[in-house]
């Protein structure tokens, strides 16, 4: 399903030699991945988040507190896919901006829990995301690509997801399979707002509005609203570090919001669309 970002053709990334028919070669990491952003298409020296943000994020997601958002996912997934008994068919599920994985990682899972047959890849921009992602999800293909211009065929996905990423509609609805699902999940209004709160005289809260989208047909546009109990300091700081704030604000700043922060509100809004011929 993967094609040069150069010339288009098609690649194999499970070859010894990953090139393409026009002789264009990409390397693959120790842990898996495969480096698919050429250094020309490049518009900074190091693209994406860095290392301590991603880092940050893989801490946080090992704690498991967004687990609400990733069941639902699932759920609504499963809601307008082809039935799990259809065992022959293979379900290909893509993450466009992938991060450091977990999302992926939580839907593929969930939905081979409830019977599908389920293959999952994901790409992000930043190297050191997917470098990640690879090591802690070994059984998942990633890559790094802009979400903008997808290394992928075709019509070769069944499920694209977006969460919290910037992203391209035309290379979601090029890429997706005939009535593929699109998934996306941005902040809704009151997300982290306790956070917000600590740092700003005047908080304004996220404004979300349902997004229409040429070649695809909305399914479903929803909010998921939950609290997060902190357990701990190492908990709050976890969730503050994976956000902009912490990046920020001086240090001092930083451990009296962790000291007065014991529950925090998780707010969502989650889209679905199908791809419309």
């Amino acid at each position: 399903m993967w094609l040069c970002p150069l010339c288009k053709s098609a690649i194999s990334l499970h070859s010894k030699a990953i090139k393409c028919e026009n002789n264009h070669s990409f390397d693959k990491a120790k842990s898996g991945y495969v480096n698919l952003l050429p250094v020309q298409f490049k518009k900074s020296k190091v693209p994406g988040d860095d290392k301590a943000m991603v880092k940050a994020r893989r801490e946080f997601h090992e704690l498991n507190a967004y687990k609400p958002l990733k069941d639902r996912l699932v759920q609504r997934l499963a809601q307008h896919l082809i039935p799990s008994n259809d065992t022959a068919s293979l379900v290909a599920v893509y993450d466009a901006g992938c991060g450091e994985g977990s999302y992926l990682d939580a839907v593929v899972n969930g939905l081979k829990q409830l019977g599908y047959n389920c293959s999952g890849a994901g790409s992000d921009i930043s190297k050191i995301a997917v470098e990640i992602a690879s090591k802690a999800f070994k059984t998942h293909q990633f890559v790094v690509a802009s979400s903008f211009d997808l290394p992928l065929e075709d019509a070769s996905q069944d499920v694209m997801i977006q969460v919290f990423a910037p992203g391209s509609n035309s290379e979601y609805v090029r890429a997706l399979k005939s009535d593929g699902l699109l998934l996306t999940v941005d902040p809704s209004a009151d997300h982290l707002y306790e956070i917000k709160s600590q740092i700003y005289d005047n908080p304004k809260k996220h404004e979300s509005k349902d997004t229409q989208r040429e070649g695809l047909r909305a399914v479903l546009s929803e909010r998921l609203t939950f609290p997060i109990t902190l357990t701990s300091k190492a908990h709050a700081l976890a969730l503050i570090k994976m956000t902009p704030f912490y990046w920020k604000l001086p240090q001092g700043r930083i451990d009296e919001i962790v000291e007065l922060l014991s529950v925090v509100t998780a707010d969502f809004h989650i889209q679905l669309w199908q791809k419309a011929e």
